[in-house]
């Protein structure tokens, strides 16, 4: 045995981590069987870590992934066979008895997860009724594709952070599910690309984000926002007689207002000195506010920047002067 291996064991051992990539109970194979992994980490005294190394995993039902429990890493899992309305992976402390917002010290990290239009790729949900066990999960460096849902956001799931994610060629890229108990307070994304869905985000639940460094490409339709965002990055899209972003109020909430940095940007493709699309941006409430970019490309004419009774407010940094 090498003396690295063996330094890795061992510290493993003393940190009290299973790693099914070196020493899984009863020599369990993750990539063989991820269901049958889990429920050995799950019976563990200690949050145990499953590196597929690279290799597939090929799902045929859907997986809890329990967030005070389990980090899963560095591999694609193929959830194309996946039936109609399951989700490949279920963040969910549901399992817990006690009280602990220990959650984000374990991710999903490295993992490119394809699926099936009739199925889910992520998603974030526990039923019970402890505010503490959040289902909440860091998501770093992957990429989500083919599902109905790329990532879906329902109960307990609050305050935590996404990067370097791609989530494209899904019906719905980022979903949150309507009337979720204890959820939506600020999740960060960074560096997440969310391009080429039927639509990018549909925000049924009102959830506040924060955009950092984003981008909003090429979707069908980009999306339905709810709730209280602030965005930095750009955004680009194809001409369009209709509005494609949606800032909606929900009832007994605040209304949905978009909040871009004035380094943030919005290009119309086929922009070529004359505007090609109006008001790309609808309103259903006198409350909806949208801070406009401060660099735009084809996109005010002559209806304007909103269409409804929101309010349009100029960058901070100085007027705003569309090109």
């Amino acid at each position: 045995m090498k003396s690295g291996y063996m330094a890795v064991i061992l510290l493993s051992g003393l940190l009290g981590i299973q790693d099914t990539a070196l020493a899984a109970s009863g020599g369990m194979d993750a990539v063989s069987n991820l269901p049958a992994a889990l429920k050995s980490c799950y019976s563990g005294h200690g949050p145990c870590i499953i590196n597929l190394s690279g290799r597939t995993v090929h799902l045929t039902h859907g997986v809890v992934i329990n967030p005070l429990r389990v980090t899963l890493q560095d591999g694609l899992i193929d959830a194309s066979a996946l039936p109609a309305g399951e989700a490949a992976l279920t963040v969910s402390t549901d399992s817990e008895t006690v009280s602990d917002y220990g959650s984000f010290l374990h991710y999903i990290k490295g993992i490119r997860l394809i699926g099936n239009e009739n199925a889910d790729g992520i998603v974030f949900n526990s039923v019970h009724n402890d505010n503490i066990l959040a289902a909440a999960m860091t998501l770093e460096n992957m990429s989500i594709s083919g599902f109905r849902r790329g990532i879906t956001f329902a109960n307990h799931c609050y305050g935590f952070g996404l990067s370097h994610i791609q989530i494209f060629n899904n019906k719905t890229g980022i979903y949150t599910a309507p009337a979720v108990q204890d959820a939506g307070e600020r999740i960060t994304f960074v560096d997440v690309g969310v391009f080429n869905n039927q639509l990018g985000i549909d925000d049924e639940g009102g959830f506040e984000m924060d955009w950092v460094g984003g981008h909003w490409d090429y979707n069908g339709r980009t999306a339905i926002l709810s709730a209280l965002v602030e965005f930095d990055g750009h955004i680009e899209i194809g001409p369009s007689t209709q509005p494609v972003i949606e800032l909606r109020a929900l009832p007994n909430m605040v209304a949905s207002q978009l909040y871009m940095t004035p380094g943030s940007f919005v290009m119309v493709n086929g922009y070529n000195g004359k505007p090609t699309s109006d008001a790309w941006i609808s309103s259903n409430s006198p409350y909806n506010v949208v801070q406009f970019p401060f660099n735009t490309w084809g996109v005010t004419g002559r209806d304007g920047v909103m269409k409804g009774p929101g309010k349009v407010q100029a960058p901070v940094s100085g007027p705003f002067t569309p090109h």
